[in-house]
C-alpha cells in the first residue's frame, strides 16, 4: 500500500468530507456528489470573496497607476485584478479511506468566476483547489454503473478542476492518493479533467474502467488553456479509448512513472501541445504513444510498449517534433511510425532519435551530438509519523495574521525537537531567518502564506529559511503557497549543510527559490515555482511603474541558485530573473520547465553539467539574452518556445563559451513550430571532446 496521509485533528486547513457540514459517505451505500461538491464550492466562494474585496479596493484608488501589488494596479486608469491581494485561508479537501459513489462530476458551480485585466472579464478563477486522500489504495471515487449524461459520445468528466475555457492562475491546484474508478456502462466518462498553473499536480492516482470490454472516453485529460507547467507523478490508467489526452497548445506539462494498459485506441496521446514524459509502461495492442500536430514536442525517455500488435507502431508521430531515448517495443510493427519514415523492430531499442531531420545542434566541430544522459535519483521516500506527534507553530506562539512578526514561534517550534513541524492556514510574518535543525525532518506548510518584514526583505544574501546540520536524514520540505507579500531581496531557503533536501509543492510568487552556502549536498525540486518580481513586462519598460519603488525585487536574483550540489528537478517553474536557475560547477537534471520573459533559462559555469529533457521559454522581448548559456561546462536541451506576438521572440538561443571563444545558436538557425513559435531539438555543448 502507498503512503498513508494522515493529518491532525485539529488542523484547520483539512476539510474532511466525511465529517460537518458535508457527511459524505464513505461507504459507496449513498450518493456522496452533493456533499463533496458543496466542499468545492466552499473553498471556491472564499477565493471569490477575497477577489471581491481586493477589486473594491482598487476601484477606490483615485490615482489613474494606483500599485496595490505586484499585478493588482491600475494601467491608464484601467484595472487590472488578477488575483486576491491576500489569499484566502488555505484549504485541503481531505477524503478518509473510504469508497465514495458519485452521479455527476466533482466541480465547482461558480458560472461567473472570471479575474478582470484592462477593465474586461478575463479568465477562469481556479486556484487552490486540492483534493487528497488518505491512500491511493484506501480512497475510492466510483461513478455508478450506467450513470445518465456519461453515455456513448459524451465528454463528461468524474472530477474536473475547470469549467470554463482558460485559466492563468490555477496555482497549486492538486489531486493526490486517490483512485477514480468509472465503473460499468459509462463509455462517455472522463475520469479526470485536470489544470494547474505555474505549480500544480495530480500525484499517486489510478483511473480505470471497471466495464467488461474496458470502456471510457478519456482517463486522464488536459483539455484547456493556458495549461502551464502542470505536472504528473505515479499515475496509472486501465482502459478507456484514451489513457492518457494531452491538448492545449500553451506552454508545457511534464509526466513522470506513468503506467497504462487496456487502452481502446491510444495509451498515451499529444495533440499540439509540449509534454515530457519518463519512466513510461504501456500493456496495449493499439499504439502506446501518438504525436499528433504541426506543435506537438514530445520527449519521451525510457519507456516500455509491450503487448502491440504488427498493424501498429509503438510510438506513432503524425507531425511535430519528438526525441526518443531508451524506447522498448515489444510485439510491434515498427517501433516508431512516423511523417519522416519508421524504425523497425531490428532497431530496436531506440537508445536515441531526434526528428524532424536537423538536430542534434552543436556549435563546436568536436562536440559528440548526443544528450547527456545523467545519472537520475529519485527522491528519498519519507514515511510520515502519527499525527499526534506533529507540531504546530501557532502552538508556539505563531498567529499566522500577517501582521505580528511570527519568526520567533516558528524558530522554537523548529527548536522543539519534533521530527514534523506544521502551519497551519494563515499569512505568518517574517522578519528574521528561521533556521531548521537536523532534528526536523518533515516541514508542512499546507499551502499557507508568507509575508516578509522590513527587516528580511533587505537581506541580499539571506533566506527566511537556512537548513542546518549534518545528519544523514534528509529534510523533507513541502506545501507552501507563499504570496505577493513574500517579496524582496531574500530568497525562501538557504542550503547551508549538505543534508539531502526534498521540496514538493513550493510556490514563491515574488522572491527567488533557492540558493546553497555549503557545497556538495543533494536536492529534490519536485513541482516548484517563484517569480523574481511580480510585475510582468520588466524587460519592456526603461523607467519603474509609478510606486514600484515601493516593491523591493531585483532581476539579478536567480530564481535557483546551485554551486556544486547534484540536483534533481521535476517540473521548474522560474519565471522573469534575468538568471533563472545558475548551475556553479555541480549536476542539474531538469525534467520539464517553463521560464517567462527574457532572462537567462539556464546557466552553466566552472564545469557544470546541465541536462533539460523538454519545457518551454515563453514570452520573450526581441533581446539578445541567452536562453541557454554554456560556459566552458556540459549542456544538453531539447526544449520549445511559446511567443504571444512577432515583437515577443528570443533572437539568441544558446551561446556557448570554451576558453576564449564563443560562439552562437540563433533562433533563424532552427526549426520553426509555428507562426514565431521555434523549437530547439536537443543542443549538445561540451566543455571537451567525449
Amino acid at each position: 500500500m502507498t503512503k498513508q496521509y494522515l493529518f491532525p485533528e485539529r488542523a484547520e486547513a483539512i476539510l474532511d468530507v466525511t465529517k460537518a457540514p458535508y457527511f459524505a459517505d464513505p461507504t459507496g451505500q449513498t450518493d456522496s456528489t452533493e456533499a463533496i461538491c458543496r466542499a468545492i464550492d466552499d473553498v471556491m466562494s472564499a477565493y471569490e470573496r477575497a477577489f471581491y474585496e481586493t477589486k473594491e479596493k482598487l476601484y477606490a484608488h483615485e490615482e489613474p497607476d494606483a500599485l496595490i501589488s505586484f499585478e493588482i494596479r491600475k494601467v491608464g486608469q484601467k484595472h487590472n485584478v488578477i488575483f486576491p491581494e491576500v489569499l484566502p485561508p488555505s484549504r485541503i479537501i481531505y477524503f478518509p479511506n473510504g469508497t465514495y459513489l458519485v452521479s455527476d462530476t466533482l466541480t465547482y458551480h461558480k458560472e461567473e468566476f472570471r479575474n478582470i485585466c484592462m477593465d474586461e472579464r478575463h479568465m477562469e478563477m481556479n486556484g487552490q483547489l486540492r483534493m487528497v486522500g488518505q491512500s491511493k489504495e484506501g480512497v475510492t471515487i466510483r461513478l455508478k454503473d450506467s450513470c445518465p449524461g456519461f453515455e456513448y459520445g459524451q465528454s463528461r468528466a468524474v472530477v474536473s478542476f475547470l469549467r470554463g475555457e482558460c485559466s492563468n492562475i490555477a496555482m497549486t491546484n492538486a489531486f493526490e492518493n486517490i483512485t477514480i474508478d468509472i465503473g460499468a456502462g459509462n463509455p462517455g466518462a472522463v475520469g479526470l479533467v485536470f489544470f494547474a498553473n505555474n505549480a500544480g499536480g495530480v500525484r499517486n492516482v489510478c483511473i480505470r474502467s471497471s466495464d467488461p470490454d474496458y470502456r471510457g472516453y478519456i482517463g486522464f485529460a488536459i483539455l484547456h488553456e493556458k495549461i502551464s507547467a502542470g505536472m504528473a507523478q505515479n499515475v496509472e490508467v486501465v482502459g478507456f479509448d484514451y489513457g492518457f489526452l494531452i491538448k492545449p497548445t500553451c506552454h508545457f506539462t511534464t509526466f513522470e512513472h506513468i503506467r497504462c494498459s487496456h487502452q481502446r485506441r491510444y495509451g498515451f496521446m499529444v495533440e499540439q501541445t509540449m509534454v515530457s514524459l519518463y519512466d513510461f509502461y504501456s500493456e496495449n495492442t493499439v499504439p502506446a504513444i501518438r504525436a499528433m500536430g504541426i506543435n506537438s514536442v514530445v520527449c519521451v525517455v525510457n519507456a516500455t510498449c509491450r503487448g502491440g500488435s504488427e498493424i501498429y507502431p509503438a510510438v506513432k508521430q503524425d507531425s511535430g517534433t519528438i526525441m526518443l531515448r531508451n524506447v522498448w517495443a515489444h510485439g510491434y510493427g515498427n517501433v516508431l511510425g512516423s511523417y519522416l519514415g519508421t524504425i523497425g523492430m531490428d532497431q530496436n531499442p531506440i537508445r536515441e532519435y531526434v526528428s524532424p531531420v536537423g538536430g542534434p545542434y552543436t556549435l563546436f566541430p568536436d562536440t559528440l551530438p548526443r544528450s547527456l544522459a545523467l545519472p537520475v535519483e529519485n527522491p528519498p521516500e519519507y514515511e510520515w509519523e502519527a499525527p499526534e506527534k506533529w507540531v504546530c507553530v501557532k502552538d508556539f506562539g505563531a498567529v499566522g495574521d500577517g501582521e505580528h512578526d511570527d519568526s520567533p514561534a516558528i524558530q522554537a517550534a523548529m527548536n522543539s525537537g519534533a521530527r514534523t513541524v506544521y502551519f497551519d492556514s494563515g499569512v505568518y510574518l517574517m522578519d528574521s531567518p528561521v533556521t531548521i535543525p537536523e532534528t526536523v525532518e518533515h516541514v508542512h506548510c499546507m499551502y499557507c502564506s508568507l509575508a516578509s518584514g522590513p527587516n528580511l526583505r533587505e537581506m541580499r544574501e539571506g533566506a527566511a529559511f537556512v537548513v542546518k546540520g549534518e545528519t544523514e536524514k534528509p529534510l523533507h520540505f513541502q506545501a507552501l503557497f507563499a504570496w505577493e507579500k513574500f517579496y524582496g531581496y531574500m530568497r525562501l531557503l538557504e542550503h547551508a549543510s549538505k543534508r539531502t533536501l526534498v521540496m514538493r509543492n513550493v510556490h514563491i510568487q515574488t522572491a527567488g527559490l533557492y540558493f546553497n552556502t555549503v557545497e556538495g549536498g543533494k536536492v529534490f525540486l519536485d513541482d516548484t515555482c517563484c517569480t523574481i518580481g511580480g510585475i510582468p513586462g520588466a524587460g519592456a519598460r526603461t523607467k519603474p511603474l509609478p510606486f514600484e519603488e515601493n516593491l523591493k525585487y531585483s532581476r539579478q536574483t536567480p530564481c535557483y541558485h546551485f554551486k556544486n550540489q547534484q540536483v534533481w528537478c521535476r517540473q521548474l517553474n522560474p519565471e522573469r530573473s534575468l538568471h533563472e536557475v545558475v548551475n556553479d560547477g555541480g549536476l542539474l537534471w531538469v525534467l520539464g520547465f517553463k521560464t517567462e520573459e527574457e532572462g537567462t533559462g539556464f546557466e552553466t559555469l566552472n564545469g557544470g553539467q546541465t541536462e533539460v529533457l523538454g519545457g518551454a521559454f515563453v514570452i520573450g522581448m526581441n533581446k539578445e539574452v541567452p536562453l541557454v548559456k554554456n560556459v566552458d561546462s556540459d549542456v544538453s536541451v531539447f526544449a520549445s518556445t511559446y511567443i504571444y506576438g512577432p515583437f515577443g521572440s528570443f533572437p539568441l538561443v544558446v551561446e556557448e563559451t570554451r576558453g576564449e571563444e564563443t560562439k552562437q545558436l540563433r533562433n533563424t538557425d532552427l526549426p520553426k513550430r509555428s507562426l514565431w513559435l521555434f523549437n530547439l531539438p536537443l543542443y549538445v555543448g561540451r566543455s571537451k571532446k567525449k
